[in-house]
């Protein structure tokens, strides 16, 4: 990560768990980390470089989404909070979940697996989750920031390992 000048890396699902609490370190890096407990998959994981001027910050209870956040001080600017979200695909988004990390900070950034699909965003077609973020959008006062192209990739397409 150093060798790209990555400062903060958030990860999803990263299947860690508690009985391992140095697993996936990184040299130079602060790792956090919020293991699923419960089940072999989900978790969430951030990643700053030691010179930042970051912090862990404690995650209200959430009902169906998993997080992990850092508040990041920077000179000349407000502190930013920034979280890696998972929302695994069988959960529903809930407004309460999202109130409650918009509650951590003036400027809060979630990044992550949010599971929801919609065409606003480049999606195929839109599911259950991908209509309500939408609709939770104006209500709730945020902007979302959606990569170019379809990170979709189902099972059934074919990806040539050797490429």
């Amino acid at each position: 990560m150093s060798e790209n000048s990555i400062d903060i890396a958030l990860v999803q699902e990263t299947y860690l768990k508690p009985n391992r609490p140095k697993a996936c370190s990184i040299a130079g890096y602060v790792q956090l980390r919020t293991d699923r407990t419960y089940s072999s998959k989900g978790g969430t994981a951030l990643y700053y470089r030691r010179s930042l001027h970051c912090g862990p910050i404690n995650i209200p209870p959430l009902t169906n989404m998993e997080a992990t956040g850092c508040r990041l001080a920077m000179t000349g600017h407000s502190t930013l909070v920034i979280v890696s979200v998972y929302l695994p695909s069988p959960k529903r988004l809930l407004r309460r979940d999202l109130r409650a990390l918009f509650a951590l900070g003036d400027a809060v950034i979630l990044f992550g697996d949010f599971n929801c699909k919609n065409i606003r965003w480049g999606c195929p077609s839109n599911n259950y989750n991908g209509i309500k973020l939408d609709e939770l959008e104006d209500r709730l006062d945020f902007g979302i920031i959606a990569p170019s192209t379809s990170t979709c990739f189902p099972m059934s397409s074919h990806i040539d390992p050797r490429r």
